[in-house]
């Protein structure tokens, strides 16, 4: 629905009122979870609330266009990210000893609540403009036509070719990506199992990572601006690459190391990436870029887990050992990514 939903936007030039009510599902889904003891119901209120957080992203990243000066993209993207993992320390934080009482079950009711709360300030102070004034709801209709849809996705895809870089980056950021969720699934049960924490101790390290992605994120998104996207992007891949070489060798206490590049390289990756998909492509079709942006990140969240579970369902050594296999064999996803950062120009077409 991502690159669906990202054309109707386009159409409409507006990115707000998309967000608003995709993060309102969101936010109700995530709270009902409190309230079901039934896994298939529970499976269900999820899917829901995943489906409108991750369609959501789509609209919050376009609207960046809107809220940034167009030379500080790097920049306002980090504050935007630094913002959000601040977010997450504190929540984990806080609900700490909520879990540590109540077990995870009781911790939705308070993640749906804060998320509600911390999402007032853009539904509220955001005013955004389309940029060709007052849209025409009879022709927005007519164009939001399924085959209308379909009809302008078909010419992006055929037409992807002018935007030189464009499906160079989307496969760096599908190689790129595939590492980032992998990481972001697995990271419990590696260090769990490679480095033998407990629950208490997990999240410990989640907490102290999260203050390395909270750097990462304005760090890189203001030396992005400077240095060009390009070359901060590929600088983020080869810390990807230490520190899945560092996971996969190192024993404790290294752990805290490792889970400190992991965050600086969480924090900098999407700060990045996002500021370099709105320069390669023009402004009238961001939402439509976003959602594609988008889908390829699902995709790289299915084949990336796939990945490393084949490794460890398939290698006949013990489990520890499995473990530091998988996530030695990602090096290889982050090479593949390098390489098509690479071939993207220098100068884009968007770029200014």
């Amino acid at each position: 629905f991502a690159p669906f939903l990202g054309t109707i936007a386009d159409i409409a030039k507006r990115y707000k009122p998309f967000l608003v009510v995709l993060t309102a599902v969101a936010i109700i889904f995530t709270i009902f979870l409190t309230f079901t003891e039934n896994v298939f119901v529970a499976l269900l209120f999820f899917a829901i609330a995943n489906f409108g957080c991750q369609e959501a992203v789509v609209f919050y990243n376009a609207l960046l266009l809107r809220v940034s000066p167009k030379r500080k993209f790097g920049l306002i993207s980090g504050i935007g990210r630094m913002f959000g993992y601040i977010g997450a320390m504190l929540a984990l934080y806080f609900s700490k000893p909520i879990f540590l009482e109540r077990g995870y079950h009781a911790i939705f009711l308070l993640t749906g609540v804060l998320f509600l709360i911390f999402s007032l300030p853009c539904m509220i102070f955001i005013k955004e403009k389309s940029p060709v004034g007052q849209v025409n709801l009879a022709l927005f209709f007519k164009r939001c036509q399924p085959p209308e849809i379909f009809a302008r996705l078909k010419v992006t895809f055929r037409e992807s070719h002018k935007y030189k870089g464009l499906i160079d980056f989307f496969l760096a950021t599908f190689f790129g990506f595939s590492v980032f969720n992998t990481i972001i699934l697995f990271m419990s049960v590696y260090v769990t199992k490679v480095f033998g924490l407990s629950e208490v101790e997990i999240i410990d390290v989640f907490i102290f990572s999260t203050l390395f992605a909270i750097g990462g994120s304005i760090l890189f998104g203001f030396i992005s601006d400077y240095v060009g996207y390009k070359r901060s992007l590929l600088g983020i891949f080869i810390l990807w690459a230490i520190c899945l070489l560092s996971g996969a060798l190192l024993n404790p206490p290294f752990h805290w190391f490792v889970g400190a590049l992991a965050g600086l390289s969480l924090g900098a990756t999407w700060v990045v990436s996002r500021a370099l998909a709105i320069r390669l492509v023009p402004e009238d079709t961001i939402g439509e870029i976003f959602g594609l942006f988008n889908l390829v990140g699902y995709f790289s969240g299915i084949v990336g887990p796939i990945f490393f579970g084949l490794i460890l369902m398939f290698l006949p050594f013990p489990e520890e050992l499995k473990y530091r296999s998988a996530c030695l064999s990602l090096v290889l996803f982050i090479v593949c990514g390098f390489i098509f950062l690479l071939r993207i120009p220098a100068q884009t077409k968007s770029s200014r």
